[in-house]
């Protein structure tokens, strides 16, 4: 039997694949920090109009 953050994990993944995306699990809640920051990369980056609003962060 999974956890229940196995079955969020599970359930959230399912709903990204579904929309036609690739879900990646990042690991623990505790990892939230940096994946934030990533975002907040982003955000300065479209603010100072160096990148897209549209844009983003791939992971081959």
């Amino acid at each position: 039997m999974r956890s229940g953050a196995s079955d969020a994990k599970a359930d959230l993944a399912g709903v990204i694949t579904g929309g036609g995306l690739r879900a990646v699990d990042a690991g623990a809640l505790s990892r939230a920090r940096e994946l934030e920051a990533i975002g907040f990369v982003q955000l300065t980056l479209a603010v100072g109009e160096k990148v897209d609003w549209t844009g983003g962060f791939t992971l081959n």
